[in-house]
């Protein structure tokens, strides 16, 4: 373990460095730190010490950063959700020529990042079940895949589904049955290729769709789209 950096006045420079970028470095190797903790032990056999000792900082460092292991789990998990929707929302839009395409980017994008066992035990697996405020962390970001999920179809998909409830209820469905093929995969180790883990979810999604494309719309429903005027 490193010794601790000497004693300076709050947001003063320290070696040609401000004290707000010390801050968020050591926040981030302690996130970079419990990925690997979490990601191995689990997060119910971690402790902070094992966690600081990954990151190679003082103890003291941990508790400026974050109030306790729970508030780091939903940081190091909210850290590796930003990354999979950015890495998402750059695939769909790279491949943005037809539905099937953005399917298929988002899909490759999403196994791509399951790859990294670690950050993948993180979001799947270790942040369930700890506490309320934890699970609040999750089904919040469960939400925003949801509307990412809805955004890359295209209007006239969209609107198959039917009102906005109706796609918010779909989209969830959806994100639940990809979370479950990607834990599934992960927990294997990776049996299945990547190709076939892609072809085989783009028919649930796909399906999905073309369903919702030709069935009548619910008595009462309002598409979308006339809402939106």
């Amino acid at each position: 373990m490193t010794k601790a950096e000497p004693a300076t006045t709050a947001g003063r420079p320290y070696g040609g460095v401000a004290h707000a970028d010390r801050a968020a470095e050591r926040r981030a190797a302690l996130i970079e730190a419990a990925t690997e903790v979490f990601g191995t032990v689990g997060f119910r056999k971690a402790t902070v010490r094992a966690v600081c000792k990954q990151a190679r900082l003082n103890d003291r460092y941990f508790y400026a950063a974050f109030d306790s292991a729970d508030h780091l789990l939903r940081a190091t998990y909210e850290h590796h959700a930003h990354r999979l929707h950015a890495s998402l929302e750059n695939a769909i839009a790279r491949h943005g020529n037809s539905l099937e395409a953005r399917v298929d980017a988002g899909l490759r994008a999403f196994f791509s990042f399951l790859r990294d066992p670690c950050a993948a035990r993180v979001l799947m697996l270790e942040v369930m079940g700890v506490n309320a405020e934890t699970d609040a962390t999750y089904q919040r970001n469960l939400a925003e895949f949801a509307r990412q999920m809805i955004s890359s179809a295209d209007r006239t998909t969209q609107d198959a589904l039917g009102d906005h409830a109706d796609q918010r209820i779909v989209a969830t469905a959806l994100v639940g049955a990809m979370t479950m093929a990607g834990t599934a995969w992960l927990l294997s180790g990776y049996r299945e290729s990547e190709e076939k883990m892609v072809h085989n979810c783009s028919q649930v999604l796909l399906g999905t769709y073309a369903h919702a494309s030709k069935r009548k719309p619910a008595p009462g429903a309002v598409p979308a789209a006339q809402k939106r005027r």
